[in-house]
């Protein structure tokens, strides 16, 4: 493992570092400071919110249950073990302070990573080819959603991390690091909305999850498929053309600093929809509440989603199953069906689009509207459900 010094030793084999003087640096790029062996190279930001990939144990080399013990890692002790990053790119680091592992985060880490990648990233003249995130496994997806909604450019937004701490035996984190930067100066990855680089595989933000708790090859895009492969390190997209996932919005928080206050409940056998009531009580502006089969709610619960909805309180529903989607009725109503996103990624979706100022209405054409015009607009289901 590399030393505080790693990267000055680094630099002895592979050239002088180089960090552009204030005079070289514009608006965008002002509190960057690039690592370098080659000022040619395109640049990437990381931005560094820990995780797995930054983490050590204090118990060997064949932990991967309880690390987090021993001294953390860096981000220099990072590109010190995986040098060949720097044939690939020259590199900023922007941290973020996290405390307690990734399922104690909030929306304010999304909020400070997008309004920091849209200066850096998407400011007129920027000459950044794209930025990574470095993020722990349990949150990555929703952290990484909020970021592929509010991210005003087509540049090559990246996320990754590690399901093994970097003192393991075999870490897959110094892997997942060199393919993410690898995918952000790509020029095929531009134009896809955000990804992420995981296990040799790139998976689209919009549609992927953690599918298991404990192995590497974690993050899937189940119904949807993988995006890409890599091959000998580099990207290598399955499709030629690039495309943003269906009903991708955008949303703008220049200015937030906090978003309106969604939950997520379970629906199970016996549900009890004074929950939903007790949600709003104690100060949830929306609720996603998540159905079995095509995203179902039970009596209870969908006469309390109308009675919401007349209070102004919008209600989304999202299959509890691991793939498929619920399905709106012909006619509007109270209760709002995602298209083809899971709960967590559906409640930031939710709280984004309030904090928008979006009506009820608009709030269930952002959700609804991919899945009416597939469903009900195109002939002949236009002609029959017409005549129901």
């Amino acid at each position: 493992m590399f030393t505080s010094k790693s990267l000055t030793a680094l630099a002895i084999g592979l050239g002088a570092l180089v960090s552009p003087t204030k005079a070289e640096k514009s608006s965008f790029d002002s509190d960057l400071t690039w690592i370098s062996t080659d000022s040619s190279l395109p640049k990437v930001v990381i931005y560094n919110a820990r995780g797995t990939i930054l983490s050590a144990s204090k118990y060997g080399r064949l932990d991967n249950i309880n690390y987090g013990s021993g001294p953390p890692v860096t981000v220099d002790h990072m590109i010190g073990n995986v040098s060949e990053v720097l044939k690939v790119a020259q590199l900023a680091v922007v941290s973020f302070p996290v405390a307690g592992g990734s399922a104690g985060l909030n929306s304010s880490l999304y909020l400070n990573i997008t309004q920091h990648a849209n200066r850096h990233l998407c400011t007129e003249g920027s000459d950044i080819a794209g930025g990574i995130m470095f993020h722990g496994t349990n949150t990555l997806e929703e952290t990484a959603f909020g970021v592929d909604l509010t991210l005003n450019c087509s540049k090559p937004f990246v996320a990754t991390g590690a399901m093994r701490p970097d003192t393991y035996i075999s870490p897959d984190g110094r892997s997942n690091f060199f393919q993410a930067v690898a995918t952000a100066v790509s020029p095929d990855a531009r134009d896809r909305g955000g990804l992420i680089a995981f296990n040799d595989r790139i998976t689209s933000i919009y549609y992927s999850t953690k599918s298991n708790a404990n192995t590497p090859d974690t993050f899937r895009s189940i119904e949807q498929g993988n995006v890409g492969a890599f091959l000998g390190g580099q990207p290598y997209f399955y499709f030629g053309g690039p495309s943003y996932p269906t009903g991708r919005p955008h949303f703008d928080v220049t200015n937030t600093t906090e978003l309106p206050a969604v939950v997520v409940l379970y629906g199970h056998q016996g549900f009890d929809a004074s929950l939903m009531y007790a949600a709003v009580a104690n100060g949830a502006k929306g609720i996603v509440h998540m159905g079995s089969g095509a995203a179902s709610l039970s009596p209870s619960a969908r006469e309390a989603a109308a009675e919401l909805f007349k209070q102004g309180i919008p209600v989304v529903t999202v299959t509890r199953s691991v793939t498929g989607t619920g399905m709106p009725g012909i006619e509007k109503g109270p209760v709002f069906y995602a298209s083809y996103l899971q709960g967590p990624q559906a409640r930031i979706m939710l709280q984004l689009a309030i904090n928008a100022g979006y009506t009820l209405d608009e709030i269930r054409d952002l959700f609804e509207a991919p899945l009416r015009n597939a469903i009900y607009a195109p002939a002949p289901n236009s002609e029959w459900f017409a005549e129901v």
